[in-house]
């Protein structure tokens, strides 16, 4: 269902940061924006003839917002449009946009302050869209989500950086609530990682279930055999100009 733009983890820069979308005539809907973002879009030219563009952000970490900016100066600049951010809490994502020059009349925001709440958005291509936050574990320092994501008849969730699946998610898969969940996989499995291993990854998904997890956000120390043995699938980058 999704596009990505980047597979790889902030270290792993051969695989560009990991950035999702969906694109239908005019509109797209991108998952993050890390600082290789914005150049693989303009070098995949996936903003050409993009009217309206709206953004949900995971968590601040530069390798998940790095070029949020860019992609905003871009539209209201050379488009006259206003991007639309999606994130739960007002104050704090205003804040970091501040920080990197990003004024209030830039953008539109879409922020309800209540991770527990869907907000919806009925796009004319897109259709109706429903996005719900979901705090997980990643690091102290920041807060971070994944979000349930339902569009075009399908519901998927999609875990941000995050060390953790919750019961939640977990049993929405099981039951057909959730029909594919996308999630941030490593290699390295020891105490207190703050992405989710392999290892760990196995221990909570059952086998008959594995064939609906898409494992994102790779380090170098994972490869492509490891997760499709153990019966996971993996995401791979979208090149629109080779289409």
């Amino acid at each position: 269902m999704l596009k990505f733009i980047g597979i790889g983890s902030a270290f792993n820069t051969d695989l560009g940061n990991t950035s999702a979308y969906i694109k239908k005539e005019d509109r797209m809907l991108l998952i993050d924006c890390g600082g290789t973002v914005f150049h693989e879009l303009q070098k995949q030219k996936l903003l050409e003839g993009v009217n309206q563009i709206y953004m949900i952000i995971t968590h601040t970490h530069p390798d998940h917002v790095g070029s949020v900016g860019e992609v905003i100066f871009y539209f209201y600049y050379l488009l006259g449009k206003k991007a639309t951010i999606i994130y739960p809490h007002k104050e704090h994502i205003a804040k970091f946009l501040e920080s990197v020059g990003v004024s209030g009349e830039m953008y539109e925001l879409l922020a309800i302050n209540d991770e527990n709440q869907e907000i919806y958005i009925q796009d004319q291509y897109l259709g109706k869209i429903g996005i719900r936050h979901i705090p997980v574990t990643h690091v102290d320092t920041i807060e971070a989500y994944g979000f349930i994501l339902k569009i075009q008849g399908k519901t998927l969730y999609y875990s941000g950086d995050a060390n953790q699946l919750s019961t939640e998610v977990i049993q929405g898969l099981k039951n057909g609530q959730i029909d594919v969940i996308y999630h941030d996989t490593c290699g390295l499995d020891y105490e207190k990682n703050s992405h989710m291993s392999l290892k760990k990854l196995k221990e909570m998904i059952e086998e008959p279930y594995r064939n609906k997890v898409y494992c994102m956000h790779l380090d170098k120390h994972i490869t492509k055999a490891e997760i499709l043995k153990e019966g996971f699938r993996i995401v791979e980058r979208y090149k629109e100009m080779d289409q």
